[in-house]
This record gives structure tokens, sequence and C-alpha cells, in this order.
């Protein structure tokens, strides 16, 4: 057993405070927290897409989620949670600053 305080990257850090990567029976899970400042745009061009499946939960702040055509999919608000699926595209405009947890898993 691994205990650890959930703790979220610094406005000066980057984005992303990976907490956990585990790697055994087949499985790869990431586990960590993210802070995305107002105003941003993630990623900054495009959509990003990733081999894992994702949960994640929004802890505090709002996004709106973009579809692959730019049109809002939707807003994630403090209290929400998503599922994205592996090789899903994905993007959003950051309406507040914002943090979440999230799970990255796959099968290796």
């Amino acid at each position: 057993m691994e205990i650890k305080k959930i703790t979220y990257p610094t406005p000066d850090e980057y984005y992303n405070k990976q907490l956990f990567h585990i790697q055994e029976d087949g499985l790869d899970i990431q586990f960590g927290t993210v802070f995305l400042e107002k105003g941003t745009r993630i990623p900054e061009k495009g959509f990003s897409k990733h081999p894992q499946h994702e949960i994640s939960i929004i802890t505090k702040g709002k996004i709106e989620m973009l579809n692959e055509k730019g049109a809002v999919l939707g807003y994630l608000n403090a209290g929400d949670f998503v599922y994205i699926k592996a090789l899903e595209a994905q993007a959003g405009n950051v309406l507040e600053d914002t943090k979440l947890i999230y799970v990255l898993n796959q099968k290796v």
C-alpha cells in the first residue's frame, strides 16, 4: 500500500502532476491532478487523443468541451466527472481556473 496526499500543480508548474504510475499485470494505470488557468485552451490548437481510457473528476472550475468540428459539446463544472474513451478526440476552453483529478488506464 502506498498513501499520498492529493496535491495539484501550481500555476507556474507544468499543468499535469502525476501522483501514481503503475505498470503491472498487463495494466498501465496513471493517476494525477491538473491545474488549468482561466482563458487557456487545452490543447492550444487542434485536439488531443491518447491511448488510455480516461476518467476525470472536476473539483473546481469550469471547462467548455468541444467536438472535432469546434462546436460546444457540453460543460464540465465542479462536481462533474467525465469518461473519455481511448483515442477519442478532446479539447476544451477553460472558463474558470480549474482543478481536476484523473485516472488513465489501458491494457498493455
